[in-house]
């Protein structure tokens, strides 16, 4: 079935990047698929929160992974303040690591947050977060903890970026983290 442009969609829809990861975030991930996106469709409001310039956000989650020696990518979060172009992380990473272990540890440095502009045609804002290696090895509930946070700072910097649009940010803010508080403590 094709969805209308018009119709409501969800407004805020979590998505794997890859299904790649490592094996202490998988039961997190796969809660994000079976639990956090249908509550979320359930519990949000798009009716409430505004116009129809804005349908949706739609958060990628970048995981860190090791599959085997061949298949691995480690980020390194880019420190902010440094506002690097794309051009410039490669270079930013050799300060930081030899080319042998870059190379031997798959490391990759790239921002935390990625967020895109809004599409005037299909009202939909993509954005990314990546997520370290180390991410994977804390506790599940602290990795929900996280990236419960890491989802609000997404929705916070769109609400910031427009704040001229007709849209209730702080009621979908607002909903937005009665359903993460769940899923978290889920």
């Amino acid at each position: 079935m094709i969805q209308n442009v018009n119709d409501p969609l969800t407004p805020i829809k979590i998505v794997r990047t890859l299904d790649n990861c490592y094996p202490g975030s998988r039961a997190v991930l796969d809660s994000i698929t079976d639990t956090l996106n249908p509550r979320l469709s359930e519990k949000l409001r798009p009716t409430l929160y505004g116009n129809d310039t804005l349908r949706r956000v739609e958060i990628n989650t970048a995981m860190s992974f090791y599959d085997d020696f061949h298949c691995k990518t480690n980020y390194i979060i880019a420190d902010e303040s440094l506002k690097l172009r794309y051009s410039d992380y490669y270079a930013t990473l050799l300060t930081m690591y030899s080319e042998e272990v870059i190379d031997q540890e798959g490391l990759f440095l790239r921002p935390r947050y990625q967020i895109g502009p809004l599409s005037k045609r299909t009202g939909l804002i993509y954005a990314t977060i990546v997520f370290e290696k180390s991410f994977s090895f804390m506790s599940q509930r602290e990795q929900k903890r996280a990236m419960s946070e890491y989802f609000l700072t997404v929705i916070e910097r769109i609400a910031l970026r427009k704040k001229k649009l007709n849209y209730d940010f702080s009621l979908l803010i607002s909903d937005f983290k009665t359903v993460l508080d769940w899923w978290v403590n889920s």
